[in-house]
């Protein structure tokens, strides 16, 4: 009896203290300089404090494809947790116009936010630029 009790205590703190995290956030028609562009997060952790991150830039067509991907192969134990993909109309990697590089800025500024606001360890907007991959 006391070996029976000793595993359920023991398995009652790891679903105490083990954390899944599953998180979709999409906004789907954001404007800045009349350039419309969407934003989508996927989280998908076994754990909530260092969840790596990684962002995407890409078009706005490619971004409403690769998040439904996304959603199906994203296991909560892998490489990177947190996936942000930034889509803008027209966006061309080749040729980044200046209103292309406002709307990179204030979607990395979001992502620095909002790991600050949740307690999650610092990735800075630099880190994040130098990291940024294009699609």
């Amino acid at each position: 009896m006391k070996k029976l009790i000793f595993i359920y205590l023991l398995f009652q703190v790891g679903i105490s203290f083990g954390q899944n995290v599953k998180i979709e956030i999409g906004d789907y028609y954001c404007k800045i300089d009349d350039k419309v562009y969407a934003t989508y997060q996927l989280v998908n952790a076994s754990y909530s404090y260092s969840r790596p991150t990684i962002v995407f830039l890409t078009n706005k067509a490619t971004l409403f494809d690769l998040s439904e991907k996304l959603q199906n192969r994203i296991t909560p134990k892998q490489e990177y947790t947190d996936i942000w993909i930034l889509g803008i109309e027209n966006f061309d990697s080749k040729n980044i116009t200046e209103t292309d590089k406002k709307i990179t800025n204030v979607f990395l500024q979001s992502i620095v936010k909002y790991r600050t606001d949740n307690s999650l360890p610092e990735y800075t907007f630099e880190r994040l630029n130098v990291d940024k991959i294009f699609i």
